[in-house]
Parts: C-alpha cells; structure tokens; sequence
C-alpha cells in the first residue's frame, strides 16, 4: 500500500452553533507518520457557553488577540494543500464549512473522511453498533491523549487512520 498523506482535523467550539471554533487542531500525515500537530486558539467573534467551556476549558478570556477563523484560514489551507481531510464524526467538517459560510471563505474541496465510520468499519466486533466515540476508540487501543484538546483529538483520529490503514482493510483509494 502507497504511504498515507493526510491531514486530521478537530475543532472546539464556543456554543452550540457549530461555527463559533474557539481552537482548531491539525495533525499533519505524510507517508504514514503524524510529522506536525498544531493546535490555534480561535477568537470565535461569539459568545461562551459554560456547559462548552467546561467540556474543553477555553474561556473567552483566552481568545482574547487569538486570530479570527477568517485570519486563521489561509494557515489551514496552506496546512492541508491537496490532500484528504480526517475527523472524527462530521461535526468537523459541518463546523469548519459553517465558519467559512460565516466568514464568507471558500470551503476546502478536499476529499473528507469520517474515523469514526472507519472503525467501524475495520473493528465491527468492537465499535460496528456503538463505542465508536473518538475516547473509547483510543481507550480501547491504549492510545493517550487529553480529550477535547483539539491538537489532541485531530492526532488520535490520525493515529485511528493508520491503525485502520495496517489492518489491510482502509485506505482514502477505497
């Protein structure tokens, strides 16, 4: 199998409105090995939630001088150029194509896939019905990270990819 190139992505947001991204983070895949994972603070131009706050710790306060989605968003093309784009569900990418419809930004065009539908895909005797949420995925391979960490989260949906990928039984070609 050719080297996998990818790039995961995980957002967080302020609210319950799926474009208000308050930190994006990207794990960078290129031939079958996670080289960069960058995590940006996100000034969401919107208010927070509590309940969101307290699911990933980023208060207003921390926003504060952070780059917009709009001042961020060449950085994220530029990061996954041309190839596929990883989350873990499709929250990520409904949030990122809100933020752009928002911020009046062309969405990527890059082809998308969903880890989760991945694993269970590849484990259906672990995760085929459910227990496919991105930490019982990475508990139940060993795999440890800070959840809702969203530099975290994107590196363990890349690290699911290439579990999924040395099984034989993925690749973005499929």
């Amino acid at each position: 199998m050719a080297p996998l190139n990818f790039t995961a992505i995980d957002v967080e947001t302020s609210n319950d409105d799926r474009a208000s991204i308050c930190q994006i983070g990207m794990a960078v895949v290129r031939d079958s090995e996670v080289k960069d994972v960058i995590a940006e603070i996100i000034d969401p131009q919107d208010f927070f939630n509590p309940v969101n706050v307290g699911i990933h710790g980023i208060s207003e306060d921390d926003t504060v001088g952070r780059p917009t989605f709009r001042e961020f968003f060449p950085t994220l093309e530029r990061v996954v150029k041309a190839y596929p784009i990883a989350s873990h569900t499709f929250f990520d990418r409904t949030a990122l194509n809100r933020a752009c419809e928002k911020c009046g930004c062309q969405p990527t065009s890059n082809a998308w896939v969903d880890s989760a539908t991945v694993a269970r895909r590849c484990w259906p005797d672990l995760f085929g019905a459910s227990g496919y949420g991105l930490k019982n995925v990475a508990k139940t391979f060993g795999i440890k990270f800070r959840h809702h960490d969203a530099g975290e989260d994107a590196r363990v949906t890349a690290e699911i990819l290439l579990r999924a990928a040395d099984t034989g039984t993925f690749d973005f070609d499929a």
